[in-house]
């Protein structure tokens, strides 16, 4: 995975491994597993099944070679199954063990610091891979739908809104520190992830494939009707399923003693039952919810899509609460998450109007990236401050940006515009080299996108402490 970046920090050299984990063209990963269990599946019943048959065959008769033969044929067949399936249990294992790593702190504030960082580094470098469809469908995408889902399960939890007797003993008595030991984790948060895989690798299933082709009918990005699209989701569902049950299966004991064997068998059974329920979690309710509302965010935030309109990000938590009025989701839940994102996604680029010594703003304008979770009001994100005098720096402070000073609201917009239009042209240049050209129609900008300003390693830390002021 390459975020074609000449030079990278430690955290985005991870997260390049992070999605290397579900999606490279380069190497094993979960995504090529899946594909080659969906593709080769039919074949490899079959053939496995006609190999037994000729085994089952020769022993009626008194060849010994032919009974070997063929009991070798057979057992050499379910050695490559075995092997690929375990193949197909490591890699994703692999990659939601190592997005709970980088996003589970030892405390809830390091997690929520950790997870705005990766959601954060997700978002900036989606823009630098929006042609390459594979890498955001299944890196980019399903590591942002895990991720949301496991803050609001915390919140939910932490809220009770979530009630389950066993889930809310497992997060009060939870110990990070031990994460091996620990059954929040282990019994809760990685099967919530590999279940939010397991979903979305569901449509890799031929059938579902076929459906998406057949919908576009030749015509870019189609949208499914109704109907189209209650097929295609009970066609993933019946993928996801297929996936968890005959890709995945129970994971084989290695070794140990009896009492090893019967607690893994145990933990096993367990996980394949929790995985179960996420998977088929109906829609309509808390748990379907869980996964279906950070599904819909992420469907709007992250590029893939040509109507992908960056501008309009924060209209997210519009469409999806009118979505919610109509009943497509749970309203409570949309609400949860949106108190736990506000309006504008982490790493979102902010321009706002600075204010003076005296206390006024000033008319000009700077620059600040969306850089923690929990505003203190959704529409007021918490943001690093990255420019002074529009010139981009790396030692910048935290501000909670007012509404009245953030120029994604038009009142802050129309106070600039009382400036020349020439030096409207010249701060905007200042931003972009191409600003007049490309900007012509809209001087005062709204947003910025962040990519160019994140390839450089000394910008890649937007979430170490910093002086909090007023803005």
């Amino acid at each position: 995975m390459n975020l074609a970046f000449v030079k990278k920090s430690v955290f985005v050299r991870n997260l390049e491994q992070l999605l290397g984990f579900l999606y490279s063209p380069n190497h094993a990963c979960f995504y090529r597993e899946a594909l080659d269990f969906f593709q080769q599946r039919q074949a490899r019943q079959q053939e496995l099944h006609l190999a037994e048959q000729r085994w089952q065959q020769a022993q009626q008769g008194t060849n010994a070679d032919v009974l070997k033969q063929t009991r070798k044929t057979f057992t050499d067949l379910q050695f490559v199954d075995e092997k690929q399936r375990i193949a197909r249990w490591q890699s994703l294992l692999q990659a939601a063990e190592a997005l709970l790593q980088l996003s589970e702190g030892s405390q809830a504030s390091d997690s929520q610091m950790l997870s705005a960082r990766l959601l954060g580094g997700l978002l900036i470098t989606s823009a630098s891979n929006k042609r390459k469809l594979l890498l955001l469908e299944y890196a980019y995408k399903p590591l942002y739908r895990a991720l949301l889902s496991l803050r609001l399960l915390e919140h939910l939890l932490e809220q009770q809104i979530l009630k389950d007797p066993q889930w809310q003993a497992w997060y009060l008595h939870r110990d990070i520190t031990q994460p091996a030991e620990c059954e929040y984790r282990q019994k809760l948060q990685l099967p919530l992830v590999m279940a939010t895989f397991l979903q979305h690798f569901g449509q890799l299933d031929p059938d579902a494939q076929f459906l998406l082709t057949a919908a576009s009918d030749n015509v870019p990005e189609k949208a499914f009707s109704a109907q189209e699209r209650e097929h295609f989701l009970a066609l993933t569902l019946q993928g996801s399923l297929q996936l968890l049950q005959q890709g995945l299966g129970q994971l084989p004991f290695s070794r140990g003693n009896k009492e090893q064997r019967e607690y893994h068998v145990q933990q096993q059974q367990f996980l394949q039952q929790q995985l179960q329920r996420f998977i088929t979690a109906k829609a309509d309710t808390p748990l379907g919810s869980l996964f279906k509302v950070p599904q819909a965010y992420t469907s709007i935030v992250l590029p893939g899509r040509s109507r992908y309109n960056y501008d309009a990000l924060p209209r997210a938590a519009l469409l999806m609460r009118e979505a919610a009025a109509r009943g497509d989701y749970n309203g409570l839940l949309v609400d949860c998450l949106f108190r736990i994102v506000g309006l504008f996604p982490q790493g979102y680029g902010m321009v706002f109007t600075p204010l003076g010594d005296d206390g006024k703003p000033q008319l000009k304008y700077e620059f600040a990236i969306v850089n923690s979770l929990y505003p203190e009001k959704p529409e007021q994100p918490l943001c690093r401050v990255v420019s002074r005098n529009q010139q981009y720096r790396n030692t910048g402070y935290n501000i909670s940006l007012s509404t009245e000073l953030n120029l994604y609201f038009k009142p802050a917009r129309d106070r600039l515009k009382t400036l020349p239009e020439q030096r409207l042209k010249e701060l905007l240049n200042m931003l972009y080299q191409d600003g007049e050209a490309k900007y012509l129609s809209r001087l005062v900008p709204k947003c910025w996108q962040p990519e160019n300003f994140f390839s450089v390693p000394e910008h890649q830390n937007l979430w170490h402490s910093a002086q909090q002021r007023q803005n």
